[in-house]
């Protein structure tokens, strides 16, 4: 097999297989069955992309038939995009594995599989990208089926006013991209991401500085970057539990992907530049405002939610310093947040599922009854909040260096001194859970269990995962070191 075809392998296993599952509508079990092949299937390329990647610099896919309509369906996956795929493939695939305790195919159905492959194939194939129009259908592709995922199989009081307000805000993001593309598309007639910085660099200062301004926004909007974060609390406490995974842990790295392949490939290091400020103060204020949410909420998810919002605000600080050892920190911490986040969520998710409790004041002692998720919280904890040697240490520490090589030393202290408040509000959410008075809320300690194994599987692998980056992170720093070559910032 030609290495070129990895990436329309990548793209097409969900996307195939996500149609096959909406239409065997009376088939649950064998569309969950489809589901963990075709996510496992998808990661397995993905690590071979990468390989491949890793030892060329570039991969792509030529798709000519599309360019009787005036554009190519190219997909080019350089190192950036390789450690994007990675990271979303591997934690999709581990997700699914998870899912298979929580959710019963019977209680899911077969749509539930389907538009969440739906949702990995539209994620994977925005990264690969080669086109703004491509990019853009694929993005908006991305909010149909997560907005399905909440309105449909949402357990909270209101999934349908929490859905409609996810579309509403984040399809807002989505205008001001789009609103991009469309002038860059007037402007300039060319719409290869790759190929348009010579372009651009023709165009007035002041052009280029709105044009990097709406992409800017438009992906902090995904990221739930303060005051943008507003639909991301409500969405990952009302969505069922392997969907706030996927939102919190998996599709917040599309945000991350837009603002530094587009601030970063498309536009001249000076126009960047001058970004640096405010969208350093709003790194900080996300991280202050998502870190003390969480501290005051009782509701688990959402202390996890809250604790997403804080957390790109770290992911912020490192883009925000345009300095390569800022940005090698933040795309570091996609994978490390993503792997710590999706822990703490299934952890969480064991609970509920053992107990039926939701709040922090309806559980307590549990660490005797269900060992191995108290010790697997605790990992997830302690990875976010930069407890070496676990892996988001290492991005984290890096994230701060960027900041300190600002000319903003003291917006670069607060940002750090955040990393105290988010030590607090983890290590107490583990505490209430898992240590303290026996106390469930049920009331009755005795019918307590572990939770299934496949879900102790997967938050055993992710725990495993975040310690391995941390004590070998040397491979992932030469992966991005790859990466911000082609930024020429190594």
């Amino acid at each position: 097999m030609s290495v070129s075809m990895l990436p329309l392998l990548v793209f097409l296993i969900p996307l195939l297989a996500s149609i096959v599952c909406l239409l065997i509508k009376e088939r649950p079990r064998l569309a969950q069955e489809i589901t963990l092949a075709a996510c496992l299937a998808t990661a397995a390329f993905s690590l071979t992309l990468a390989a491949a990647v890793l030892r060329s610099g570039t991969v792509a896919t030529e798709l000519a038939w599309i360019k009787t309509f005036g554009f190519e369906f190219n997909l080019i996956v350089d190192a950036l995009g390789a450690f994007t795929v990675v990271t979303i493939t591997v934690l999709m695939a581990i997700d699914m594995i998870y899912t298979r305790g929580y959710m019963a195919p019977e209680e899911a159905g077969s749509r539930f599989y389907g538009w969440t492959l739906m949702f990995t194939a539209a994620m994977v194939g925005a990264v690969m990208a080669a086109d703004l129009v491509q990019f853009y259908f694929l993005w908006e592709l991305m909010l149909i089926p997560s907005t399905i995922l909440i309105v449909y199989w949402g357990g909270g009081p209101r999934p349908q006013a929490t859905g409609f307000k996810y579309f509403v805000v984040t399809h807002v993001g989505a205008a001001l991209i789009l609103a991009a593309i469309l002038w860059i598309l007037s402007v300039t007639g060319e719409s290869g991401i790759y190929t348009l910085q010579s372009v651009l660099a023709a165009l007035p200062r002041p052009t280029l500085m709105v044009l990097a301004s709406l992409f800017t926004v438009g992906f902090a909007v995904k990221m739930a970057i303060f005051p943008a974060h507003v639909w991301l609390p409500d969405a990952h406490s009302e969505a069922p539990l392997p969907v706030s995974v996927m939102l919190s842990a998996i599709m917040m790295n599309m945000g991350i992907y837009g603002m530094v392949r587009f601030l970063f490939t498309l536009f001249p290091p000076e126009v960047s530049s001058a970004l640096l400020l405010p969208l350093l103060i709003f790194a900080v204020v996300s991280q202050w405002y998502g870190g003390l949410q969480a501290l005051r909420s009782t509701e688990m998810k959402r202390v996890a939610a809250y604790s997403t919002i804080s957390q790109m605000g770290y992911v912020l600080v490192g883009i925000a310093s345009m300095s390569a050892l800022g940005l090698k920190g933040s795309i570091f911490h996609m994978l490390n947040h993503g792997t710590a986040k999706a822990l703490l969520f299934m952890s969480i998710g064991a609970v509920i599922h053992s107990t039926g409790a939701t709040h922090l004041d309806k559980v307590g002692g549990l660490a005797r009854k269900m060992p191995w998720t108290a010790l697997c919280c605790s990992v997830a904890a302690l990875a976010l909040a930069g407890a070496p040697p676990l892996g988001a240490f290492q991005s984290e520490w890096i994230i701060f260096a960027g900041g300190f090589s600002t000319p903003y030393t003291v917006l670069a202290v607060i940002a750090v001194c955040a990393s105290v408040l988010t030590a607090f509000y983890v290590l107490r959410l583990v505490a209430k859970i898992f240590f303290g008075p026996e106390f469930s809320e049920s009331g009755n300690m005795s019918e307590v269990r572990e939770a299934p194994s496949s879900m102790l599987a997967s938050m055993l692998a992710l725990s495993l995962l975040s310690l391995a980056v941390g004590i070998y992170p040397h491979y992932f720093h030469r992966w991005i070191e790859a990466a911000l070559n082609s930024f020429g910032l190594f």
